[in-house]
């Protein structure tokens, strides 16, 4: 019985559902990224092309692989998936794993290689660990190792400063609220983009946001929260849900309102509601880095450290990355990991 690969289409998004569902029940891979709701919201707002493939074995979806193309004056890049961190590769359960990897993977990089793409990234899934199979289905691919951070919801081991502050939050009066309407996923996203531009995070657009917090995803793959102080909004939180997994996409808190802990107790409340549901993992999402003011915060809730990989390749050649540099990169590619720039 041999492994076949074909395109997956909006047609097919009721089996593809199906099929993350089941197994999400043993694989703590699949995130809310690999649902059809998101490779919408990144098409909607103009990330890229979709590339969606999918492994059968007399006709059982068995495996998946969601990438995107993003096309410009300078070529064509291929992204497993766009943003950071490790939210792609493939995914499948115990049925063939080996020719499902190689079926997919195989087939992402010919599809870039005839499209003569300046690189193709592919992103290994969250805890997973079996790199051997990527080594197998990408011989002399550039390897980018990195850490994300994570943690199980089945035992309390936060810093007792956690406790501390919540107690503090409660005393100075903050509430919370997950009540959507427009003019707080407005605030929302000006205290986010403030954010990012004290801190130089890359800004996901404001159309991303909004589409997240759409009345038919709220509640069922996402969740959104808001913090106020005497009446203002000071901060906020979105999150991706998949079953088994609660992955945290968006926080944001007002820079003069930190004393009052807003993201403390946004992060305590999406945590309560997540083991409510049954959900087993926190994904934290990467870090800057271990001596980071984030990683550190993180690690006082009780992440630890899980290790991913990013394999990637150019079919156009190194020289034509070199010419672009950092800044053409940037500017022509936003949200996909192109090349390392050290190596470029």
């Amino acid at each position: 019985m041999s492994v076949t690969v074909e395109g997956l289409h909006r047609e097919q998004d009721d089996e593809l559902v199906a099929f993350l569902d089941e197994l999400s029940a043993d694989s703590a891979s699949v995130l809310g990224y690999h649902y059809p709701f998101y490779r919408d919201m990144l098409t909607a707002i103009e990330v890229g092309e979709p590339i969606y493939l999918g492994a059968r074995c007399e006709g059982k979806l068995i495996g998946y692989l969601p990438a995107f193309m993003k096309k410009s004056a300078a070529g064509v890049v291929v992204g497993s998936l766009p943003y950071f961190g490790p939210n792609a590769g493939v995914l499948c359960g115990n049925e063939r794993p080996e020719q499902v990897h190689s079926a997919l993977l195989e087939e992402l990089a010919r599809r870039a290689r005839a499209m003569n793409a300046l690189s193709c990234a592919i992103y290994t899934p969250f805890q997973f660990r079996d790199f051997e199979l990527y080594e197998q289905a990408l011989p002399g691919w550039e390897k980018v190792e990195k850490f994300t951070q994570y943690q199980r919801l089945d035992a309390d081991v936060r810093d007792p400063a956690v406790g501390r502050n919540l107690r503090k939050a409660q005393r100075l009066g903050v509430t919370l609220s997950s009540e959507v309407t427009a003019e707080r996923m407005a605030t929302f996203f000006s205290i986010y983009e403030q954010n990012c531009h004290e801190f130089g995070i890359p800004l996901k657009p404001r159309a991303a946001v909004d589409w997240l917090g759409r009345a038919k995803l709220v509640g069922k793959n996402t969740l959104l929260y808001f913090a106020f102080h005497e009446g203002r909004m000071i901060g906020g939180l979105i999150m991706v849900w998949s079953p088994k997994v609660a992955s945290y996409y968006i926080p944001c808190s007002l820079t003069e309102a930190r004393s009052l802990q807003p993201s403390t107790v946004l992060i305590d409340a999406a945590m309560a509601e997540a083991r409510a549901q049954g959900i087993e993992f926190w994904n934290w999402e990467s870090s800057p880095g271990r001596d980071s003011g984030v990683y550190q915060f993180k690690k006082k809730w009780g992440a630890v450290e899980s290790e991913y990989r990013i394999y990637i390749e150019t079919f156009a050649g190194r020289d034509k990355l070199r010419e672009l540099g950092r800044e053409g990169i940037a500017r022509e590619f936003p949200y996909y990991f192109v090349w390392p720039f050290n190596r470029l």
